[in-house]
């Protein structure tokens, strides 16, 4: 289990390390692309502060909408990040990025979280899932949602987002030093 995850933080380690390589930005694909990742971590810090892993199916703020918010703000920031790099980054390493995430980790994460989550809160979550989509927002919160407000512990203590931040912003600022 370890060694397959260490190879695959490798891989991807490795993937945005030659991303910001072969980066060549525009100052108008920093924009664009900055806007996007920008809106991907928004994301991410809004489902951090609700998520309770475990205890209960979460359904306030954007669970309330949509069953993986923090998988949707990872797809912008893939998309985000190949913008900003332009050239070879957009036009090589999206395709390759949208295929992984597609065909591979999502599937993968969507099996395993879905089984767990089912056998651990069994019609609750069925129910949830079967309303609220994995990817695509509804416009109308789910009917049973929580209506627990954005908590500040949940995002620095207990998903400890401000790791995720970091190395966003790495690799935001690691792009913009490319730009010619």
């Amino acid at each position: 289990m370890k060694k397959r995850y260490l190879k695959k933080n490798m891989m991807l380690t490795s993937a945005i390390i030659v991303l910001v390589i072969i980066a060549q930005p525009k100052l108008w694909s920093l924009i664009a692309g900055g806007i996007i990742v920008l809106a991907g971590e928004l994301i991410r810090v809004w489902a951090t502060g609700h998520l309770k892993r475990n205890p209960e199916v979460t359904t306030s703020g954007p669970y309330a909408y949509l069953r993986d918010p923090l998988y949707l703000g990872r797809l912008f920031l893939l998309i985000g990040f190949c913008v900003m790099a332009w050239g070879y980054g957009l036009f090589l390493f999206l395709p390759a990025g949208l295929c992984v995430f597609a065909y591979s980790y999502m599937p993968r994460k969507y099996k395993k979280e879905m089984a767990r989550l089912e056998k651990y809160f069994g019609e609750e979550y069925v129910a949830y899932a079967a309303y609220c989509r994995s990817l695509i927002p509804r416009l109308n919160p789910y009917a049973k949602s929580d209506n627990r407000k954005w908590s500040a512990s949940l995002f620095w203590y207990e998903n400890r987002e401000q790791y995720f931040i970091l190395m966003v912003v790495s690799i935001f600022v690691a792009i913009i030093f490319r730009l010619r």
